[in-house]
């Protein structure tokens, strides 16, 4: 998506973004406001930049960082926004230290394992003290997402944990979905949500995601 190894053509944007419109990011810009202090939110691997207009909409700064040129081009005609055209193996601009939010929404499964881990990292350097990482991703044991043949590097709970600690951060908030392995009924929902609780094992999650935060002194380990 944002890895030159691993760039979508226009066609695949247009697929995987068909009927999406800004509306589609407001509950990831209230996650920022709710989860992290005021401050610029950089989303790497904006794709056609809904959330970046989502949160510059809302009158959140918001700096998106895309590969693809198609994608950067796109974004800019349908709304004045601040999206730049950037690999995600080369480190992040310089103007992007001292963030509030890094977002990685639905980026790191397009991404090779070295270039995943290297965005982590960067990540947790253009951070603030507190700062906040946010990682929305399927998780490899969720087939359907398995098929789709852009998702090169799909994660498991407990591997995006170890990445997410091996780039630095201590403080890590598990948010995965757990798969609806009983059916779709309020009862099954309820019984599969109870069990993910008490045993959050990966074959039970159909995602891996996570809040993490760059430690300062007032941030204990969780």
């Amino acid at each position: 998506m944002t890895s030159m190894a691993n760039l979508h053509t226009p066609e695949l944007f247009e697929r995987a973004y068909a009927n999406r419109t800004w509306r589609d990011y407001r509950w990831l810009a209230a996650l920022c406001v709710r989860e992290a202090e005021p401050g610029l939110i950089v989303d790497a691997g904006a794709g056609l930049g809904f959330f970046v207009e989502a949160c510059q909409r809302y009158g959140l700064p918001c700096v998106g960082l895309e590969g693809s040129a198609y994608a950067v081009e796109a974004a800019r005609r349908r709304y004045s926004m601040d999206i730049r055209q950037h690999l995600l193996e080369s480190p992040f601009p310089a103007d992007l230290g001292g963030a509030a939010v890094v977002v990685c929404n639905q980026t790191i499964e397009h991404l090779d394992s070295a270039v995943a881990e290297h965005v982590l990292r960067e990540a947790h350097r253009n951070l603030r003290p507190g700062g906040l990482l946010v990682v929305t991703s399927p998780c490899y044991y969720n087939r359907q997402q398995c098929m789709e043949p852009t998702h090169i590097n799909l994660y498991t709970p407990s591997r995006l944990r170890a990445a997410v600690r091996r780039a630095g951060f201590r403080r890590y908030l598990a948010t995965d979905t757990p798969r609806p392995i009983l059916g779709g009924g309020r009862l099954a929902r309820w019984v599969v949500r109870t069990a993910f609780r008490v045993w959050p094992a990966d074959r039970l999650s159909d995602s891996a995601d996570c809040l993490a935060y760059k430690d300062d002194e007032q941030c204990p380990e969780r």
